[in-house]
């Protein structure tokens, strides 16, 4: 739940949790005469999905706690259905769950319903604070990965075509430990057949770190803006299941910004893909692919880097339609 108002709030927005809430799944439904604006009915109970995300709300009011939890659609068992993954949060120093915060796997059964399987396949556990998820076949054998963004650290999970993930990411160089990662995108931008990743970290962040704001007398979280933000993270694919950062050599390195999302498209039909990143609080990016491994930020010149009076356009998400 995003509030706007700058009445209610110091700062110009805040996100919050739902807290016991998950996933209300929606399909679309023929209009009719009784109810011609219906457009999605909830279905969300009779398809089997119960999950719910955990926050670790806390007295301490941690911003971490405002961000909910990623959701990845994917046929991870190559039946042709699409199934769902669900990014659990995590516990906080004072913001307990009482028993293990779990992610979920739900595994389409054809028929409207779908069943967890995430503790069968190896991914319902993650030892960090989850945040987001990227899917795709980082070593083309046909099954589709799974990286998943978190604090302090992320991780990467092979799809080894029977059901279950393998986590590979010490092996894979791709732990990005230390940094808060709120989103991913896999993408070919070197153009050798390979998915390479980028991953938006979002802002410096302890649990030893506790920050103090109130409104009208009363704890409150603290803007966005008390938090420093970090740069991007590039991984190059080596082809042999590893990865190499290059974040300085794309240039990515030196664009300090909160960084929430990002897509991969090709914006001026080169057919090298670009990147478009959405920052809090922060100018949003437009990198431009340079074809020779590096990346230039043409945000400003298209006008969506900051808005008419100067001020950062501050996008918290993006997304893409399907078949871009």
């Amino acid at each position: 739940m995003c509030l706007r108002d700058a009445r209610v709030w110091p700062w110009w927005f805040i996100c919050l949790p739902v807290l016991g809430s998950g996933l209300l799944l929606y399909r679309t439904a023929a209009a009719t005469a009784e109810s011609p604006a219906e457009i999605f009915s909830d279905v969300t109970q009779q398809a089997g999905i119960h999950w719910q995300h955990f926050s670790g709300e806390s007295p301490d009011r941690f911003l971490i706690e405002t961000m909910g939890g990623g959701v990845a659609f994917l046929d991870f068992d190559g039946d042709g259905l699409q199934d769902i993954f669900f990014v659990n949060g995590g516990e906080t120093p004072h913001g307990k769950n009482g028993g293990p915060v779990r992610n979920a796997l739900y595994r389409n059964l054809g028929n409207g319903k779908f069943e967890d399987v995430a503790a069968k396949a190896g991914l319902d556990h993650i030892d960090f604070y989850g945040m987001g998820a990227a899917v795709g076949d980082f070593d083309n054998d046909g099954f589709a990965d799974i990286y998943v963004t978190g604090f302090p650290e992320s991780a990467l999970f092979h799809n080894n075509g029977n059901g279950t993930f393998t986590n590979v990411t010490e092996k894979a160089g791709l732990k990005n430990f230390g940094k808060w990662a709120a989103s991913a995108a896999w993408f070919d931008y070197d153009g050798d057949g390979l998915l390479d990743l980028i991953v938006t970290n979002y802002a410096h962040f302890s649990f030893n770190d506790v920050k103090s704001c109130e409104l009208n007398g009363m704890r409150t979280y603290c803007e966005q803006k008390m938090y420093a933000g970090l740069p991007l993270t590039l991984y190059h694919n080596n082809g042999d299941s590893t990865f190499t950062d290059v974040s300085e050599k794309s240039g990515l390195a030196k664009l300090i910004g909160r960084a929430l999302g990002v897509i991969a498209i090709d914006v001026n039909d080169d057919a090298w893909p670009d990147l478009f990143v959405a920052r809090d609080a922060s100018p949003n990016l437009l990198l431009i692919n340079n074809k020779d491994g590096t990346f230039t930020d043409v945000g400003v010149n298209a006008e969506v880097a900051y808005d008419s009076n100067g001020t950062a356009k501050a996008g918290m998400g993006v997304d893409l339609p399907p078949g871009n």
